[in-house]
């Protein structure tokens, strides 16, 4: 991957993920500050907003490195390919039930696709924080490696 795609990625990974974070933390933990109060915090319907705004940012980052880095991983079987998986196992549900929220009627589909949203975005960030940490483990381990290897060339 490139440079600007793996920005990309964690940019728009990281909006999405503190929006999401921030509106269910408003709609689920909060308590409206009066009775009859719509909303439990004033800024719930813009966080909301903001979340649905930067959500296709990271559909288009994960489609951006589909070909270069999804299928060649997928092909080979290369290391992290365990939590590579647990990625597409939760991003597909969670892009899906993202945009269903938005245009389901029916309030018992509703509530069944903001389950799925919330499973998914919770399997999503999980893989997503054990693949980064996987990948710079084993960064650190072929950089100490590879100084390692330097040490004994310059030795003979």
């Amino acid at each position: 991957m490139s440079r600007t795609e793996i920005v990309l990625l964690h940019l728009a990974n990281t909006l999405v993920v503190a929006t999401g974070v921030v509106y269910a933390v408003m709609r689920y933990l909060l308590q409206p500050a009066e009775e009859w109060a719509v909303v439990n915090h004033p800024w719930q319907p813009h966080v909301q907003h903001l979340h649905v705004l930067v959500a296709p940012a990271l559909v288009f980052a994960v489609g951006l490195i589909w070909s270069a880095h999804v299928l060649p991983k997928l092909r080979n079987g290369r290391k992290g390919w365990m939590t590579g998986l647990g990625l597409l196992v939760g991003f597909v549900p969670m892009a899906v039930s993202g945009y269903a929220i938005q245009i389901t009627i029916d309030e018992g589909w509703q509530m069944a696709w903001i389950a799925v949203h919330l499973a998914s975005s919770l399997l999503w960030i999980g893989a997503f924080v054990l693949h980064l940490l996987r990948t710079l483990i084993a960064r650190r381990r072929e950089r100490a490696e590879e100084s390692e290897s330097v040490g004994i060339d310059l030795a003979a």
